[in-house]
């Protein structure tokens, strides 16, 4: 105003000129307004340059900035890529259908393939982890879009097993959503945290199996902690137990104390490592043997001057030492006074141990003494030098033990038998070290053992080959526990059949009831003597028996020990005594009637003789004779043979050659002919005398022969038989005889005669069997009696049997026995000695 005020003064003037002054001050005006619109323009030039040039300076700006980004971003991408490309964990992009869309080199080592091997593959076809993990993280990345350090197991190339952390992201790659995964391989950390917690647990274990506590002491501050087994081994917790070194003074047993106090205090002054051995008291007020070890460390600058111990239980131990030494005394005294030799040697063959009484055993006057004279085991000790290389052998393949009777050698080289019990030990590095064991002398046990043992070997022995049957059964099962070869063949039935069964099972008695009688006498008298009864086979034959038992103790059980002997045959050889009587008193008889009755006979055979030769027209006596009385001899003989004459004569002939052959049986009993034995095949007579039977007058006459079937049964292998050839084939002869008419008088359709020689021990032996139709039993016991007979009148005189029996029995000093069953045939059996004269 003051400026216009001065350039302007007249305008505060309102004169007349007013309007040139206003039309001075409209120009003024106008001007002030451009000039002021000018000043606008002008400032708004300047706003706009300002502006552009704070804009180009922010565009420089802009770019140096857009430069450095662009640096920086190149510098991020090397560096990731470079990171990416050397990061030991393995990193990999995936898209969401699982394709590998990247992965750097650690992936791909993991993996063992190349870069373009992986992107054609899923994390399907990797199968690193199980399909239920996989699910899991697809899972998380749905609902969170990330996870971190998830310790996941995975399946390794080579088909081990693996532990890794394993992070995921979704991220955008180009616009497309993909994961982002790493995964760090914690396999060696897992094993060793695994190893760490492996070792603590071994020890703590072993803290606690060897009964440990732990102490740390502080020896500027005097505080004293505990850890380890103390609750364990003396019963206090360790927290509790925290204090200075006075606590642990207060646990030492009162003679312990100073020793142990003055020993600690050493090792703290001299800064050593100690070891004290003394007692400390538990919470219940016992004492516990305890070792401490325990060391001074020097103060740093991070830890002042402390003392760390262990301080171990050992009252178990010094129980078992005390035990073991205990042990080791009643050891020694059990070594020393044993009954029975102890020793120790070495694989080599050297006594490194003996007890006295091996010493003794084998005669020396004390175990030093054996120990150095006998040089080697092999030949000192054994008699054999093999026995021990035996038992070595033995041994390798047994080394926790073997058990031998051994013959063992004395100093003075006396035998003796030892039962040596033995075990093989090695050493550290496996090899064969020495022996241990004991050797006990049977020598006498061995001899009551070997009497024994032949005692019951004789047993045995007469169980088995006793001639009388023997059975063992229980009293009171009645069941059969054995029986003898003896029991087998006289009743028929095999070992096994009647093993566990009873008498009456098997039948063995005529009638139960007297079955009943005989337990009846055993259990009143325990015993039964000599009694007669009737038993039966297994083919239900009758057998008489003289049965005698006793009840004896096995093994605490009540047995009954029965033997049973056949009597049939002494049955037999008592009718045979008889009968050999009776022939004796025939002979007697016959030697008195033979020669009364031979005058006679040979006077009638001789008169018919001569009557014979005196009607013989032939003859020239009778024809002058004849001729001198005018008679016609030849009619005269017509006469004579159409009167029966010469047919009556011959009768008379023939019965009185009959009767002399009757005298002369007679007379073989009465006397002791001079006969020769010679060696003779005794198939070769059976033979000869089926020969003569088949030229048998009477058997041609009233039986043909040739009908019946004859079976020949030799043994090739039996010696000759001394004996008479002539007398055995008549024997022969009377039995084939016998037979013959016996089958033929039966009317049978299939005849056989069987003959059969064998050999029987000392004896020859014939059979003869035919399968007629048997004797009758009450027959059977007389066959061989004189004059008996079943034959009609004049088909038998009664003495062929009879004869047949003194010639084997007498004459030949054998066996003839007979056995038939009716309707099954009968059996002869001749028994000749092979040895007459032993």
């Amino acid at each position: 105003m003051n400026v216009m005020n001065t350039a302007f003064p007249s305008a505060l003037h309102f004169d007349a000129g007013l309007p040139a002054f206003l039309a001075l001050l409209l120009t003024f005006g106008a001007i002030s307004f451009l000039f002021g619109a000018l000043l606008i323009v002008l400032a708004r030039l300047r706003s706009t340059r300002t502006s552009l040039e704070t804009r180009a300076r922010e565009l420089r700006s802009a770019h140096k900035k857009i430069e450095t980004l662009a640096c920086e971003k190149r510098e991020f991408e090397e560096k990731f890529q470079a990171i990416f490309d050397n990061s030991p964990y393995s990193i990999a992009f995936n898209a969401l259908d699982g394709t590998y869309l990247d992965a750097n080199k650690a992936f791909l080592s993991r993996w063992g393939i190349s870069r373009e091997e992986a992107l054609a593959r899923s994390v399907q076809d990797l199968a690193a982890v199980d399909n239920d993990e996989r699910l899991r993280f697809i899972q998380m990345l749905e609902r969170d879009g990330t996870f971190s350090n998830m310790e996941t197991k995975i399946s390794k190339p080579d088909g081990g097993v693996g532990y890794v952390l394993f992070s995921a992201s979704l991220v955008s790659l180009g616009g497309l959503t993909s994961v982002l995964s790493t995964a760090v391989d914690v396999t060696s950390l897992k094993e060793a945290e695994q190893n760490v917690k492996r070792w603590r647990q071994k020890f703590d274990l072993t803290t606690a199996a060897a009964k440990l506590t732990f102490y740390e002491y502080d020896v500027d501050n005097d505080v004293l902690t505990w850890s380890g087994s103390m609750l364990d081994v003396l019963g206090y917790d360790p927290q509790e137990m925290r204090g200075g070194l006075d606590v642990w003074m207060e646990l030492l047993h009162p003679e312990d104390a100073d020793r142990a106090t003055a020993l600690f205090e050493e090792a703290l002054s001299q800064r050593k490592r100690y070891i004290i051995e003394y007692r400390l008291r538990r919470e219940d007020g016992s004492y516990a043997d305890v070792f401490e070890y325990g060391q001074m460390f020097a103060r740093t600058p991070d830890s002042p001057r402390r003392v760390l111990g262990i301080i171990q239980d050992v009252s178990e131990a010094k129980r078992t030492e005390k035990a073991l030494m205990q042990s080791e005394e009643k050891y020694r005294a059990i070594f020393n006074n044993a009954p029975i030799g102890i020793f120790r040697t070495s694989y080599a063959g050297r006594f490194l141990e003996a007890n006295p009484t091996l010493a003794r055993m084998l005669g020396y006057r004390d175990r030093d003494e054996l120990r150095s004279s006998v040089e080697s085991l092999d030949t000192g000790i054994y008699p054999h030098p093999h026995t021990r290389r035996d038992m070595l052998e033995s041994l390798l393949v047994s080394p926790d033990g073997i058990r031998r009777d051994i013959e063992f050698k004395r100093k003075d080289g006396s035998p003796f038998y030892a039962v040596i019990n033995a075990s093989l030990q090695f050493d550290d590095s496996g090899r064969p070290a020495y022996l241990d064991g004991t050797i006990e002398d049977i020598t006498t046990r061995k001899a009551a053992e070997d009497s024994l043992r032949q005692s019951e070997e004789k047993f045995a022995s007469i169980f088995r080959l006793s001639p009388d049957a023997i059975v063992l059964f229980g009293l009171d099962t009645q069941r059969i526990q054995d029986v003898n070869d003896a029991f087998v063949v006289l009743f028929g039935f095999s070992r096994e059949e009647v093993l566990g069964k009873t008498t009456l099972e098997l039948g063995l008695y005529k009638t139960p009831a007297l079955r009943d009688r005989l337990y009846e006498l055993m259990h009143e008298s325990q015993i039964i003597r000599d009694f007669e009864l009737t038993g039966h086979g297994k083919d239900g034959e009758e057998i008489r028996c003289l049965l005698s038992c006793q009840v004896i103790g096995i093994n605490g059980r009540s047995l009954v020990f029965a033997v049973i002997r056949d009597l049939r045959e002494m049955k037999r050889m008592q009718q045979l005594m008889i009968q050999t009587e009776k022939m004796q008193s025939l002979g007697g008889l016959a030697a008195g009637m033979a020669h009364e009755i031979n005058n006679p006979l040979g006077i009638i055979v001789q008169g018919v003789q001569n009557v014979t030769r005196r009607l013989d027209p032939l003859l020239e006596p009778n024809i002058e004779v004849a001729k001198r009385h005018e008679l016609d001899l030849h009619r005269l003989g017509m006469f004579l043979e159409e009167r029966n004459i010469f047919r009556y004569l011959q009768g008379i002939r023939d019965a009185g050659e009959r009767a002399a052959a009757i005298v002369s049986n007679m007379l073989s009993f009465s006397r002791n002919s001079e006969r020769t034995f010679s060696s003779n095949d005794l198939s070769a007579i059976a033979s000869k005398a089926f020969e003569l039977a088949g030229k048998d007058f009477d058997l041609k006459k009233h039986y043909d022969f040739r009908r019946l079937n004859i079976v020949r049964e030799y043994d090739p292998d039996l010696p000759l038989v001394p004996c008479v050839g002539t007398e055995i084939e008549q024997v022969l002869l009377n039995l084939v005889r016998n037979a013959a008419q016996a089958m033929a008088r039966s009317g049978m359709e299939n005849p056989t005669l069987t003959v059969r020689t064998k050999k029987m021990r000392d004896w020859a032996v014939i059979e003869v069997e035919d399968n007629g139709p048997g004797i009758p039993k009450d027959d059977l016991s007389r066959v061989f009696e004189p004059f008996y007979t079943t034959k009609k009148i004049g088909e038998g005189t009664g003495l062929g049997l009879s004869v047949s029996y003194f010639i084997i029995t007498n004459n030949h000093h054998g066996h003839l026995t007979a056995s038939s069953r009716e309707g099954r045939g009968t059996k002869f059996v001749i028994s000749l000695p092979l040895h007459p004269d032993a």
